[in-house]
């Protein structure tokens, strides 16, 4: 099934969970990520990035609150060496910094999928983007697996306005359900989501992906890693790349780090690396990062397969922020 439709559903499994427990949490997490993560309450989440010392990305992710546990849902490939680098100065703090991962089912669903009313969730009348809901835990009930749901609105048109992104303790879901990763990975291109892979981490500063046009970057908190880079990049205009979303007809096999061309007269030059892929509705959406003076309706060639011309599309958002 490559369609997204109101019903439905599928086990995420290119994404994993990094949990960050213990007694320093919030403020070392604080002064490690781009997003401020003491605005998390349990009812929201939070694109984040967590950058080198030169503010180039180890890992992007979706951060939640959820008990005592602050974690960051990523790319399961970038998932060790961004558990490596968040674990290197956690030494000097309080906290426990461990892959989830194992311990929980990552599902997708559209509003009125079955795992819906088989996790008991209730979804709320209004979904604002970047809200959440926390379902009530095994502690409380026998019956209802411990679940935490964020809701997904962000930069899509109707009828796909709305996405459900699950965390569930029921861990048999993995099995049971789909692989729903090719069509979760088109639908946040189409979003304007790029993501950072184990072939990718360590290459991009945020706003090369857009971070800034999706809240992912807070230019008010305090110091993080990387931080005086990031800010560097948006006041005094250094970034010369944006991410881009591309589409090109049929079920295209396309890995992360890819090499796209662009011609120049008769020749082709290198244009840019794509980020992610995933496949719907008989097309193959890319996320790549490009140079920002590219056009919408540029036509790019994968380097190691030049017979696939892939074409950019519009942002769903303005990247003047």
């Amino acid at each position: 099934m490559s369609a997204f439709s109101p019903q439905w559903q599928g086990h995420l499994s290119h994404l994993g969970l990094i949990k960050i427990t213990g007694e320093d949490t919030l403020k070392y997490i604080q002064g490690q990520v781009t997003c401020n993560v003491e605005m998390l309450t349990g009812n929201n989440w939070q694109f984040g990035a967590h950058c080198d010392f030169k503010g180039k990305m180890w890992n992007m992710f979706q951060a939640f609150k959820w008990h005592d546990a602050v974690y960051l849902l990523c790319q399961q490939s970038a998932l060790a060496g961004a558990l490596a680098e968040l674990k290197k100065y956690g030494v000097f703090s309080k906290v426990e910094i461990t892959d989830a991962t194992a311990q929980m089912s990552i599902v997708g669903c559209a509003g009125n999928a079955a795992i819906l009313d088989e996790l008991a969730i209730e979804l709320p009348e209004i979904s604002p983007a970047y809200s959440a809901t926390l379902v009530p835990d095994s502690a409380s009930s026998t019956t209802t697996p411990n679940s935490y749901v964020l809701h997904i609105a962000t930069h899509l048109p109707a009828p796909n306005a709305l996405r459900h992104l699950i965390i569930t303790d029921k861990t048999v879901l993995t099995t049971m359900l789909p692989d729903g990763a090719t069509i979760w990975n088109a639908l946040d291109i189409q979003a304007g989501i790029g993501a950072i892979s184990d072939t990718t981490s360590n290459e991009f500063v945020p706003q090369m992906l857009n971070l800034q046009a999706i809240d992912a970057i807070d230019f008010k908190k305090g110091c993080y890693m990387g931080q005086e880079v990031v800010a560097r990049t948006k006041y005094l205009g250094k970034n010369k790349r944006a991410g881009y979303i591309l589409t090109t007809t049929g079920d295209i096999d396309i890995a992360a780090g890819e090499t796209l061309e662009i011609q120049v007269g008769e020749n082709w030059r290198r244009g840019g690396i794509v980020l992610n892929s995933g496949y719907i509705d008989g097309q193959t959406w890319f996320f790549a990062v490009l140079p920002n003076d590219t056009e919408r309706g540029s036509h790019l060639r994968v380097k190691t397969q030049p017979d696939i011309i892939a074409t950019t599309q519009a942002l769903p958002y303005t990247l003047d922020v």
